[in-house]
């Protein structure tokens, strides 16, 4: 069961690293609705996450 839940965990990490780096590039100006401010915020849920995540690792 241990390492079902590691494997879960490093598919967690990668996918949520991947998804930091696209969120990281995303050019928010051109998005309308949402603010600079506002994906900031998005990022670093998302990079609090990934570190929760990696403590599991």
């Amino acid at each position: 069961m241990e390492a079902e839940s590691d494997a879960e965990n490093i598919e967690a990490d990668l996918a949520l690293g991947e998804l930091i780096d696209q969120h990281e590039n995303t050019d928010w100006g051109k998005v309308p609705g949402i603010s600079a401010a506002e994906a900031g915020a998005w990022t670093a849920r998302l990079i609090e996450a990934r570190e929760t995540v990696q403590e599991g690792l």
